[in-house]
């Protein structure tokens, strides 16, 4: 299932080019302050069609696919995913999600769609 998480800061992160960032406190959850990731983002918000859509979309790939079929033009890119600032809940869902799974990411001036990289320790 593609988690949505509701913070406008995520989003920024992924809004402007992509680019290393002093690192933040760690996020306890994660054990890091920010995260690799590939992204889909587009300058409009996702409609409730869109968003039922994206449900079932469990790969970058398959999220690409539900956008290009409501005509949605969206830029790929890859960089860092800003963790600082989210509340436990947040951090302890993204921690949870099965390797490869979308995150939605709104924001009042469009949505990004960010899956996160494999550390380098990951088995």
């Amino acid at each position: 299932m593609v988690k949505i998480v509701a913070t406008a800061f995520l989003f920024a992160s992924l809004a402007a080019p992509l680019t290393a960032r002093p690192a933040p406190a760690k996020a306890p959850s994660l054990g890091v302050a920010q995260a690799d990731c590939d992204a889909l983002s587009t300058e409009q918000r996702f409609d409730p069609a869109t968003l039922r859509d994206l449900g079932p979309a469990h790969s970058l790939e398959a999220a690409a696919a539900v956008l290009a079929k409501h005509g949605i033009k969206f830029v790929r890119s890859q960089g860092y995913l800003s963790l600082d600032g989210l509340s436990p809940r947040e951090l302890r869902d993204i921690a949870t999600l099965p390797q490869g799974e979308p995150i939605i990411l709104p924001n009042a001036e469009g949505s990004a769609i960010c899956v996160l990289r494999p550390s380098a320790d990951s088995i």
